[in-house]
């Protein structure tokens, strides 16, 4: 009867130190809703109460649900879960309070950056290659039609037309070079 006595003593006492220490957790999100779910799981004895706290200390209200492990040690399973709108980078923190200990055990939660598709990410640079081309094929053909029409400008070289010879001048002056005029026609280049 006294070993007895003394296993079943061990094993209260084994019992009463079996804190909240291996804390595992996860995020993840809810396509509907968008909202972040923040589960904190652990086993420990006794029971405990889970305190959800951000990183301006606000505390927070999360769902808490205890089980007993199906171990022989009969620990409690206590799992909670907070549902939060949120940004990425955000610290959230979830705390193991055993009823009558001074010890507490907490994980950090760090909200991750949205998963980018690499896929999608590849697809942009193809659109945006596509309209730069697109840009450059169009810039090419205006620089060409203009091109040639100055050149039918110059070959028909009509008098009546001031207003090119006076851009012809200006351009000269801007770019220091005087452009000979070589006409054939009636009247000539003046």
């Amino acid at each position: 009867m006294r070993i007895y006595s003394v296993l079943t003593f061990m094993a209260y006492c084994c019992l009463l130190k079996a804190p909240y220490r291996k804390i595992y957790h996860t995020i993840s999100v809810d396509p509907v809703t968008s909202e972040h779910e923040l589960t904190c799981q652990a086993e420990g004895y006794p029971e405990a109460d889970v305190i959800w706290t951000s990183s301006d200390h606000q505390v927070l209200s999360g769902k808490t649900s205890i089980t007993s492990s199906k171990r022989e040690e009969k620990l409690f399973n206590v799992t909670s879960t907070l549902r939060i709108n949120t940004t990425a980078d955000k610290i959230f923190y979830c705390t193991f309070r055993r009823l009558g200990h001074e010890e507490n055990n907490t994980a950090e939660l760090v909200i991750p950056e949205p998963y980018l598709d690499p896929a999608k990410k590849r697809n942009h640079l193809v659109t945006l290659g596509a309209l730069f081309l697109c840009l450059s094929v169009t810039l090419a053909v205006i620089f060409c039609l203009k091109r040639d029409v100055r050149m039918m400008d110059v070959e028909k070289c009509d008098t009546r037309d001031m207003n090119s010879k006076q851009q012809n001048g200006i351009l000269s002056l801007w770019f220091g070079f005087i452009r000979p005029e070589v006409c054939s026609g009636p009247g000539g280049c003046r």
